[in-house]
């Protein structure tokens, strides 16, 4: 299993959409908007930043490189869904006015991908891409995760997503401008949950020892939450390319 094909989450799906992060509502007001729009999603995974799409009335059609994450979100919102890769999309050009990814930039070619959503979007469309990073650095119970995860995946970095990622747009020369914003959230859950949303992390499901990895966490987040309720804080970062 390696991070990024198509079956590096597929066995994951249940606890991927059960304990995942979402995305704040402030994360969709940034957003070019969507009332009526055709918007193309890649990396939809089981839906969870589709459902924001739809809830601000876009036409939204997923893509994602896995059979069981696109089988989710389209039993759960009934959305289109292709499986396909960023990089070739199976679509004729000028078909939408919104290419977006949330929590899936960081796996594609850049130039490639954004070379096809420039392809597929109509004149004056935009790319859109984001993520949700923990913003606990600094916190000795986040920075022990950090640790543990580390000496545990020696393909894991905690600065893996640590790319300018404007920048790469920018320098595809395919766009006229490129916006950045960031907005901060947190959400509180408790043992179990967490537990989910570890275990549906690919980096987390190739440690070797998995089960001592999560029992070191139970230990850490007892004491660093005593009354059982974990607050997880998040930064959102969103990057929008408009069309040149």
């Amino acid at each position: 299993m390696r991070p990024g094909s198509a079956t590096a989450f597929e066995a994951l799906v249940d606890d991927y959409a059960a304990a995942r992060p979402t995305y704040p509502d402030a994360l969709f007001d940034a957003l070019p908007p969507l009332s009526g729009r055709d918007v193309l999603e890649l990396g939809a995974g089981t839906g969870l930043a589709t459902a924001g799409l739809l809830s601000r009335d876009a036409r939204v059609i997923v893509t994602d490189l896995g059979p069981a994450m696109l089988g989710r979100a389209r039993s759960t919102l009934g959305v289109p869904a292709v499986v396909a890769r960023a990089e070739a999309l199976p679509f004729g050009p000028a078909c939408f006015d919104l290419v977006c990814a949330a929590q899936a930039w960081h796996w594609v070619d850049v130039p490639v991908a954004a070379a096809e959503a420039a392809r597929v979007l109509r004149p004056g469309g935009q790319l859109a891409v984001w993520w949700n990073d923990v913003d606990a650095a600094g916190q000795p119970w986040f920075d022990a995760q950090q640790d543990r995860l580390e000496a545990g995946n020696p393909t894991y970095t905690r600065t893996y997503r640590a790319r300018a990622h404007d920048d790469e747009l920018r320098a595809t020369g395919l766009f006229s401008s490129v916006t950045t914003w960031t907005g901060t959230w947190s959400r509180t859950l408790d043992w179990p949950l967490y537990a989910r949303w570890l275990r549906s992390k690919s980096y987390v499901a190739q440690l070797e020892d998995q089960q001592a990895f999560l029992d070191a966490e139970q230990v850490s987040l007892a004491a660093a939450f005593p009354e059982g309720q974990i607050v997880e804080p998040f930064r959102v970062v969103l990057h929008v390319a408009t069309l040149a």
